[in-house]
């Protein structure tokens, strides 16, 4: 039986953390030997096959050069013990871990980004040392064109671009100009990459000129409460909601009126794609990458990264033109067919079988 590991920092909620979720189901039930090793939480919120074996190699160190040479001795002994057919690691950190305690051990090992190399908060030093250590993988990953243009000339001799898998439960049902209610909707951890404060500061603007408006922030994170103040301090408390993480995600954003992205950064939004596949209109930040899934004007609207008002004069423009909206929406959905799970699968299925992976 050929079997497959993951390595990934925890199963919480997170994008990188989702698709792993989407790969390791779909190869279990494919007949693969499925581990995932989890290495900074034993945490997982995401819906895994009882076939998928979870591995808790956390560190118990709070020195975190401990932490890593225990990581390297438990990730070199499990390689050599276990005989994975392929590893497939997430996130740079993890993966240059990975690759450097697997040096001289015959196994085939994807890595991939899933953040902007640039921005994610990695030092110089770390980046350099990706790009030197991801030559030794059989294959490096990346979500857009941007990410690899970050790396150097010989690690992208071995880079492919695999979309995220995306699907949905549900699309927008409702007539955009017959909507008796106007809701802005936004995904996406709590934390200063997606800035969601400028959002609220947008929402303090319009709600003045739209009293009936309400605003939905679904996720968590550390700046819950510095937001929950920021809405106390503005008083709207009656208009915008932080929501958590919620089961039904799409069941509760597919008829909002608008999806809103103000991220700082991004690799690739499986919220902002899920808003598109459902047929929303979007409006999102000019972040590195951005123009690889929105066109603006065409199937969306993109504004420069923290513009307060940019923000507000592209809320005015879909609440003032309901064809425009529709006609946003409708892009949208038919512009990311190529993320739909079952097209992303098979091509991480047909990268796996032209690296050649062994049979246990």
């Amino acid at each position: 039986m050929k079997k497959l590991t993951f390595f990934i920092g925890s199963m919480g909620k997170g994008g990188a953390e989702r698709v792993i979720s989407i790969l390791a189901n779909h190869f279990v039930d494919s007949g693969w030997a499925v581990d995932i090793i989890m290495l900074l939480k034993n945490d997982v919120q995401y819906k895994l096959s009882e076939k998928i074996n979870l591995i808790d190699m956390v560190g118990k160190s709070t020195s975190y050069i401990k932490n890593t040479l225990d990581w390297a001795k438990g990730i070199r002994k499990y390689i050599t013990r276990t005989k994975p057919s392929c590893i497939i690691s997430f996130v740079a950190r993890i993966n240059a871990l990975v690759l450097s305690s697997s040096i001289g051990l015959d196994v085939p090992i994807i890595v991939s980004e899933r953040n902007d190399p640039r921005n994610d908060g990695r030092s110089r030093l770390m980046q350099y040392y990706c790009d030197h250590v991801y030559r030794k993988a059989t294959a490096v990953v990346f979500q857009t064109d941007y990410e690899r243009a970050c790396f150097s000339a010989r690690v992208q001799k071995r880079a492919y671009i695999i979309k995220n898998p995306v699907s949905i439960q549900c699309c927008r049902t409702i007539d955009w100009a017959k909507a008796n209610a106007i809701r802005i909707v936004n995904v996406g951890r709590l934390a200063e990459q997606k800035n969601q404060k400028m959002l609220i500061d947008a929402i303090a603007i319009l709600v003045r000129e739209y009293p009936e408006l309400t605003c939905e922030i679904y996720g968590e994170g550390p700046l819950r409460d510095k937001l929950e103040g920021q809405i106390s301090l503005m008083s709207l408390q009656n208009t915008v909601f932080l929501k958590g993480n919620v089961d039904n995600l799409h069941e509760s954003i597919c008829d909002a009126s608008i999806f809103v992205m103000t991220s700082n950064y991004e690799g690739l939004s499986n919220a902002c794609i899920e808003a598109m596949m459902m047929g929303l209109p979007c409006i999102t930040t000019q972040y590195a990458g951005a123009e690889e899934l929105i066109t603006n004007k065409v199937n969306g609207l993109t504004i420069r990264c923290g513009d307060t008002q940019e923000l507000v004069e592209a809320i005015r423009t879909i609440l003032h033109n309901p064809d425009l909206a529709e006609q946003l929406g409708r892009t949208a959905k038919e512009s990311v067919a190529q993320y739909q799970t079952d097209r992303v699968l098979k091509e991480w299925e047909r990268l796996i079988d032209k690296i050649g992976v062994k049979r246990k």
